[in-house]
């Protein structure tokens, strides 16, 4: 018989052999595996994202709500189409610019783009398909006001069409971001642009949000002999108040862009003009007009000289760089505050 201390090792070197073979079979994941793992897991900050449909789904296929109903994007997009210049100066901040195929020809424009610089040499495309489907795109992510007969010609050769609305409040310009970045396959480079443009907000109303009272700031453009305010729920709206001004047309009930009169000018009496116009299209002629109509003497803004012609494709986007905008007016407004320059432009995918 064997004795009981030798039964009792002969079982311990027995399990720990098992052990050990147990382990040697077990397959050890490679580091492609483990990125892979990270990318697929589940990210907090796309929870309550609108547009994101379910946002424990970090794999491909993914599924997003546009304005033009659920897409489903099958795999992450190497060839990337955003057809509206807010949609392409967001883009510019979350891929690398070899992802994006092409551009409208707005977006080349530096009167109205803010990256036109980086986008001279990317192919033109217009509202025509044909132009859009010869580019070869993987996805295309567009304003509502992209025609419903573009995109359904784009849906009818395969091509995924989102279609968002970007919105100037802080929130809703964070979430566009994420939605991006979620629809481009870039949670991560998205979740970092957006702390940068969180921060670079919280910065600026963390001086301007103390401000009281505040200055009345009316935003002013003429085209066409008409003069334009901007008021309740407009871009210009919300680039004077994120500054620390009151905007007079809002408390002359004017809702969105309207037209107006000199005497409406007269009647909210604002301390500073603000022209957002390009030079080009008349901006210093306003100016020079306003300064000089006998009737606008007793204007507050006029009669200091505090009318402003400002960089209108910063206070006109709907992308994160009206932030630009804000920063600039905070200059004008509270120059003791913002003695320097505000950074120029913003982070970009590498």
């Amino acid at each position: 018989m064997i004795p009981e201390k030798l039964r009792a090792w002969s079982l311990v070197v027995t399990l720990g052999l098992g052990l050990i073979l147990t382990a040697c079979t077990v397959p050890i994941p490679s580091t492609e595996d483990m990125q892979a793992a990270a990318e697929a897991a589940p990210r907090p900050e796309l929870r309550d994202v609108p547009g994101i449909v379910d946002p424990d789904n970090t794999g491909w296929p993914r599924g997003v709500e546009g304005l033009n109903g659920v897409v489903d994007i099958p795999g992450q997009p190497a060839r990337i189409i955003t057809a509206s210049i807010g949609h392409d100066e967001m883009a510019v901040a979350l891929v690398p610019l070899e992802r994006l195929v092409a551009v409208g020809a707005v977006s080349k424009d530096p009167t109205y783009s803010n990256v036109a610089g980086l986008l001279t040499d990317k192919p033109e495309i217009s509202r025509d398909p044909e132009t859009i489907i010869a580019q070869d795109p993987d996805v295309i992510v567009t304003s509502p006001y992209f025609p419903g007969e573009g995109v359904d010609a784009l849906e009818r050769v395969g091509i995924p069409v989102v279609q968002t609305a970007l919105q100037h409040d802080p929130e809703a310009r964070l979430d566009a971001i994420l939605l991006m970045g979620y629809i481009f396959g870039e949670e991560e480079r998205a979740a970092e642009f957006t702390a940068e443009v969180r921060q670079r907000y919280d910065d600026l109303v963390a001086v301007t949000g103390t401000k009281n009272p505040r200055p009345a700031v009316l935003a002013l453009t003429r085209y066409s002999d008409q003069i334009w305010v901007a008021g309740e729920g407009s871009t210009e709206g919300s680039v004077i108040e994120a500054a620390g001004g009151a905007n007079a047309a809002v408390d002359a009930g004017i809702s969105g862009n309207q037209t107006i009169s000199l005497e409406g000018v007269i009647v909210m009496a604002p301390e500073t003009i603000v022209i957002a116009q390009p030079v080009a299209f008349g901006a210093e002629q306003f100016k020079q007009d306003l300064l000089a109509d006998p009737a606008l003497a007793e204007v507050p803004a006029v009669k200091t000289g505090r009318i402003h012609i400002v960089d209108s494709k910063l206070f006109t986007t709907l992308s994160f760089w009206n932030i630009r905008g804000a920063e600039e007016l905070a200059r004008i407004l509270w120059p003791e505050d913002f003695p320097n320059p505000s950074p120029e432009g913003f982070s970009r995918a590498e």
